[in-house]
């Protein structure tokens, strides 16, 4: 094998013979080839059967690469590594073995719809209400106890307090058991399953470990509990384990990883060679510079500096809008720019953001100036679900003969409408010639369903009704439908990750009903046209949109990090958590070094947030970056002073001064019965202060008394 093109740190990592390795590979240092290379070496030069090799990593995509370099490095005609998901992995393992633990061999793996019929069937069996304690919240608190590895009878649900992750808790063993009826496993069972079996059968946990003498994780600050319970198992005889990850691109606590699996190998492992990987083979000194700086305030980290023999580069630009369309404005032409005197084609340059609800603004302005995107890792804004069924109500009280619109929204959120209900009334329909809506008020009198179901039916025309006296005004239409429907309170009351983000995506409906000057249909139509409006096929490449979570491993020669505020990055929900708060760092360093050529940062003096204007702070993150390596560009609407910050980086709040007052315009409180807000106006003074507070749905804008309210300033 040629060695030449390994840098010293590399080589040693490749060469190592057997024994505990870890891999702290930075941003950008090469780290894949170290993994192939070790494969092939081991192979080569130790004489290591091919089969006795066990590489895993967490996508197909990677598994898929891994094997093809192997294959183009080595002429193996028979035998060759497992290279694999952890998933993939445990599958295999379990369709031979899984017989030990009472389960026939040919179970079957249910996806999360399967899984969301199967909780809503114990829901029904345990009488417990699917309106109160939402299936999908349900599912993510027994996902999260499997990524912890807690079986059921380990879960102490005496100690919780009574809410989503309680009755969870109290709902597992029947979930599990029905899964088992069923002879079916959920995703997380696949992990938990591999780890039970070897934990119950030693023999078979002894054949695995002679079978597989070296094994190769990738992305290691990614595994959860449960699989570096599967690698210590698979390990355990002979400890030849390598793991390669990077403490400073965990990112993903939200869905189970745990950065301390990297902290404590040392330790589970003892006598474990650290070799370092610090030189970036992608990005210029100057990103490396700001990426580190930001990074590097985490208390819970590796240290680190990652260096290049690239040249040292363009400095970071940062640009202070006045609001989110200047903000999108000088993207746009920045990028055009960028296009036409440099050649970066689109699809080499990328766009950054905390979350999906943040493309609405950048989505409209390249339209408008032509220049192609795509969305990636999700949906552009009005295809999205919640949009979709939102709009769809809005669609119906200007037109009640959209059938189509009707029948997509007649029970979302679900009130009991089933299929052979609608059925039976599109039949009526048919015969007598009349829309769906008039067949479904028809219904109280002809009586075509069953009781219940016209009773609910009832219901949903008496919101349709109701919403039909408020549609002059496109924006209180919006309210109504989020409030009146019950589609706010859904999500709010899922409170999951997901649910989160749509919340979010529908608060950002708001400023787009604003910006649209005329009425209803006016705006409908220009949500209809967004639609339809796609051209991929331009030769100057597609211009990629992704949040930061989906950024992970890929690289282009211009990035633009947009919305760097407090709030949106660092995220509002993490700024009271010092954990959460790392992560945000964390985050922030895995966009920089998506970087190879340009990072352009950009945040905006005011946004409009569920209709009305609020004030963000830069964003914490920025004070990290120093100046000698980052330029300041603004809108030219004026200097402003910035707000001195505490220097306690746990603290992520502005520094007030004796007299300005505990609250101001953008503060984010916490209200006993209406949750988390944001103060939109104030007025008044001393005990006399009224605020105005726009909390998530399905409350929205409230005003109260600053006095009486006893807010908790967060």
């Amino acid at each position: 094998m040629n060695y030449e093109k390994l840098n010293p740190q590399q080589l040693q990592a490749v060469q190592h013979g057997e024994g505990p390795l870890m891999v702290v590979a930075g941003a950008g240092s090469g780290k894949t080839r170290v993994i192939t290379c070790r494969i092939v070496n081991l192979i080569e030069a130790k004489q290591v059967s091919p089969e006795s090799i066990l590489a895993i990593t967490f996508t197909n995509k990677a598994a898929g690469e891994m094997k093809e370099r192997v294959r183009a490095m080595l002429d193996l005609r028979g035998s060759f590594p497992w290279v694999s998901t952890f998933h993939s992995f445990c599958l295999r393992l379990l369709r031979k073995h899984i017989s030990e633990l009472g389960f026939s061999n040919d179970f079957v793996v249910y996806d999360t719809q399967d899984q969301l019929t199967l909780i809503k069937q114990c829901l029904k069996v345990e009488e417990i209400s699917a309106d109160t304690f939402p299936p999908k919240s349900l599912l993510n608190h027994i996902s999260g106890f499997k990524n912890d590895y807690l079986l059921p009878q380990d879960v102490e649900q005496d100690s919780m307090t009574y809410g989503h992750k309680f009755k969870a808790a109290g709902l597992y063993p029947a979930y599990q058991a029905a899964l088992k009826k069923n002879n079916a496993l959920d995703f997380d069972d696949l992990l938990v399953f591999a780890v039970r079996l070897f934990h119950e059968c030693p023999s078979l946990r002894d054949y695995y470990n002679d079978k597989f003498r070296h094994i190769l994780v990738d992305e290691f600050q990614d595994t959860n509990a449960t699989q570096y319970r599967l690698v210590r198992f698979l390990s355990e005889s002979h400890t030849n384990i390598c793991v390669v990850g990077d403490d400073d691109q965990s990112i993903y606590r939200w869905r189970g990883a745990s950065i301390e699996n990297i902290f404590k190998f040392e330790t589970d492992f003892p006598g474990t060679t650290v070799i370092k990987l610090e030189e970036n083979y992608r990005s210029t000194q100057n990103i490396l510079n700001a990426a580190g700086s930001v990074v590097r305030e985490n208390k819970n980290r590796r240290e680190k500096t990652l260096w290049t023999q690239n040249e040292k580069g363009s400095p970071v630009m940062c640009y202070k809008a006045e609001d989110e369309t200047d903000e999108a404005e000088y993207i746009c032409e920045k990028i055009l720019t960028l296009n036409r005197d440099e050649g970066f084609t689109f699809n080499d340059m990328a766009i950054l953001y905390r979350t999906n609800a943040q493309s609405r603004v950048l989505e409209d302005v390249f339209r408008k100036n032509g220049l192609p995107y795509q969305v990636i890792g999700g949906l552009r804004f009005y295809e999205r679900k919640e949009i979709k069924d939102v709009l769809a109500y809005m669609r119906v009280v200007l037109n009640p003969s959209d059938s189509v619109s009707l029948k997509r929204i007649l029970n979302v959120p679900v009130r009991g409408i089933g299929k052979t209900s609608v059925e039976k009334v599109e039949a009526y329909c048919r015969e007598k010639g009349i829309t769906l809506l008039e067949g479904l008020r028809d219904n109280e009198q002809v009586r075509l369903t069953a009781p219940a179901a016209g009773k609910k039916i009832v219901q949903f025309i008496q919101i349709l009704d109701y919403l039909n006296t408020v549609q002059a005004n496109p924006l209180d239409l919006l309210k109504e439908v989020i409030d009146q429907t019950g589609y706010g309170a859904m999500l709010e009351a899922q409170n999951s990750h997901e649910s989160r983000g749509r919340l979010e995506n529908l608060n950002e409906l708001f400023s787009a009903v604003e910006n649209v000057e005329g009425s209803l249909q006016e705006f409908l139509d220009s949500a209809s046209l967004v639609a339809d409006l796609d051209n991929l096929d331009d030769e100057r490449g597609v211009l990629p949109l992704m949040t930061l979570h989906a950024c992970k491993g890929l690289e282009f020669s211009s990035v633009f990090l947009v919305g760097m505020e407090n709030r949106l990055l660092p995220h509002a929900s993490s700024m009271s958590d010092p954990e959460d708060y790392e992560e945000e760092r964390r985050l922030c360093y895995v966009g920089f070094t998506r970087a190879r050529k340009n990072l352009f940062l950009t945040h905006a003096r005011r946004r409009r947030v569920y209709g009305e204007t609020v004030t963000n702070f830069p964003s914490d993150f920025l004070l990290a970056i120093p100046d000698e390596i980052m330029v300041r560009e603004s809108s030219g609407y004026g200097n402003e002073t910035a707000p001195r910050y505490n220097q306690n980086p746990e603290q992520a709040i502005p520094i007030q001064e004796e007299g300005e007052g505990l609250y101001s315009i953008g503060t984010k409180v916490l209200h006993a019965k209406f949750g988390t807000g944001i103060v939109l106006k104030l007025s008044g003074s001393a005990d006399d202060l009224k605020l105005e507070v726009f909390f998530k749905a399905p409350h929205g804008k409230k005003k109260l008394l600053a006095s009486h309210a006893k807010l908790i300033i967060l």
